[in-house]
């Protein structure tokens, strides 16, 4: 189902009068974060790569601070405002809000807690020129931990977040999500060729945008050095969580059923045989192992005994 902006009572505030096709289009979704949004807005800015246009969704968030924030920047002609009454339901539908304006070369979703390397632009665009059957471009990302006061964003430490491999693949993507939005640009026609975010997942939704994104084309793994980073603030509550930490429930409930959705098409495909053998063969498998183990450290205690009285 796609997203639309009269369906969700969306209105635009546009800060644009050119009639020039940027080649990317950034896409920032927030909701009453103005500390965090006002990051997000500069880091767009201090890009090295200018060719973008911006357009941010506020998803039932308060229009005031919004608009105040573009206002004191500037911005020339280059940013468009949603203003979503009573919020989307969902972050890939506030997504979709934005994207589906897009009539750029690419697109990236940048969070309004998330930054860039400032040439990150610059450093992606250029590896999808370099490579035309890349349908998308991900970048090294490095997690931030961070804590918010009302007056400062304090880091408290950082820790890799790469693809086994540095390389983008369906086996590690089956697993968990390897890419975050904040650092994969993709070719505006993708979307038209294998859909939008799915509105229905209030979280994973990129994960399983992802999972299409691979078995369409290839997505390119870029940068010697983290050229996005992942913010996180494990101990935040409220407006300022991440939906990692805020939804985690959410997230465990809606990866089932992503999985679940998944495995009922490959049943009406292919039977159900093959999958009670694999889930059975995999349980015993386990068990064994595990029963191999609790032996090994049973046999071990008592030479261990042995070898402390000796000493």
């Amino acid at each position: 189902m796609l997203a639309d902006s009269r369906r969700h009572g969306a209105t635009s505030g546009v800060y644009r009068v050119s009639n020039h096709r940027e080649r990317v289009t950034v896409v920032i979704r927030t909701k009453n974060r103005e500390q965090l949004l006002a990051r997000a807005l500069d880091d767009v800015l201090a890009q090295t790569f200018d060719d973008w246009r911006l357009i941010v969704v506020n998803d039932g968030g308060q229009r005031r601070p919004v608009d105040a924030l573009i206002q004191q920047r500037t911005f020339h002609d280059r940013v468009e405002v949603i203003h979503v009454d009573g919020g989307t339901g969902s972050m890939e539908a506030a997504a979709n809000l934005g994207a589906q304006k897009a009539d750029s070369e690419f697109v990236i979703i940048h969070d309004d807690d998330d930054t860039w390397d400032p040439q990150f632009l610059e450093v992606m665009v250029a590896a999808l020129d370099a490579d035309e059957d890349a349908v998308a471009a991900a970048a090294r990302t490095e997690i931030i931990f961070e804590r918010v006061d009302a007056d400062r964003i304090t880091e408290l430490g950082r820790a890799p977040f790469v693809p086994p491999g540095e390389i983008v693949t369906m086996y590690d993507l089956l697993q968990t999500n390897r890419v975050v939005p904040i650092g994969l640009l993709v070719r505006r026609r993708v979307y038209d060729e294998i859909g939008w975010y799915d509105p229905a997942l209030k979280v994973v939704g990129d994960w399983e945008f992802n999972l299409r994104l691979v078995r369409h084309g290839r997505v390119l793994f870029v940068g010697e050095e983290p050229l996005a980073f992942w913010h996180q603030r494990p101990q935040a509550t409220g407006a300022a969580s991440n939906s990692v930490f805020g939804e985690s429930l959410g997230h465990m409930q809606f990866d089932r059923m992503v999985r679940d959705e998944a495995l009922r098409e490959y049943v009406d495909r292919n039977g159900i045989g093959g999958l009670l053998y694999l889930s059975k063969y995999i349980e015993e498998t386990v068990r064994h192992y595990s029963l191999q183990q609790t032996v090994r450290r049973a046999l071990h205690r008592p030479f261990a005994k042995l070898r402390r009285r000796r000493r």
